[in-house]
C-alpha cells in the first residue's frame, strides 16, 4: 500500500515538475572578453559586448574590440580594431551564438633600402596600408543569465577559437 501511495504521488510531480516556465532568460547586459582565433586570419582581441535587444528566445549584442590580426592569406598583420553583431539563443547558462562582423588592422610595409648620400646613412621607405577581414563565427557560449564567467568556443570556415571573460 506504502508503493502504490507513493507511486500515485509521484506521477503528478514527475509530470508538472519538469515544465519549464516560458519566460525570458534575462542576460547580462555588458559582456568583456579576451579572444583568441587562430587560423588563415588569426585575431587576438578583447572585446566588449552591449546588450541592445532582449527578445522571447534570442539575445542581441554588438561588440567592439582592439587587438591583433593576421591575414595569412594576404600576408598582412597588424593592431586593429573589431565590430560586429552578436545573437545569442538558449536556457539557463548554455546558448548557441552567431556573430558577424569585421577586423579592421593597420599593416606596416617596410620597402626599398636607400642611401642619402649627403647624410651618409642608409634608410628604409615605410608605409602602412589598412587591411579588412570579415567573419561569420557560431559556436556554443557557457554564460550565466546574472552575472559571472564567460566561456566561449566558436569556429568558422577558417579556424576554431577560444573566450574567457565575465559577464556583468
Amino acid at each position: 500500500m506504502k508503493k502504490l501511495f507513493t507511486v500515485l504521488m509521484l506521477i503528478p510531480v514527475l509530470l508538472t515538475g519538469q515544465n519549464e516556465a516560458n519566460t525570458k532568460i534575462d542576460l547580462a547586459k555588458n559582456n568583456i572578453y579576451a579572444e583568441a582565433h587562430p587560423g588563415l586570419f588569426t585575431k587576438v582581441v578583447m572585446n566588449y559586448e552591449k546588450q541592445f535587444k532582449l527578445g522571447e528566445k534570442l539575445s542581441w549584442y554588438y561588440r567592439v574590440g582592439a587587438g591583433y590580426g593576421a591575414d595569412i592569406l594576404n600576408n598582412k598583420s597588424g593592431l586593429g580594431g573589431l565590430g560586429g553583431i552578436t545573437v545569442l539563443t538558449g536556457k539557463k547558462n548554455h546558448h548557441i551564438e552567431l556573430s558577424t562582423g569585421s577586423f579592421l588592422g593597420v599593416n606596416k610595409v617596410i620597402g626599398a633600402l636607400y642611401y642619402d648620400s649627403t647624410n651618409n646613412e642608409y634608410y628604409r621607405e615605410v608605409h602602412y596600408e589598412a587591411f579588412i577581414f570579415p567573419f561569420f563565427d557560431w559556436g556554443y557560449r557557457y554564460q550565466k543569465p546574472s552575472s559571472g564567467f564567460i566561456f566561449r568556443a566558436n569556429t568558422n570556415l577558417l579556424g576554431l577559437g577560444v573566450s574567457l571573460g565575465y559577464a556583468f
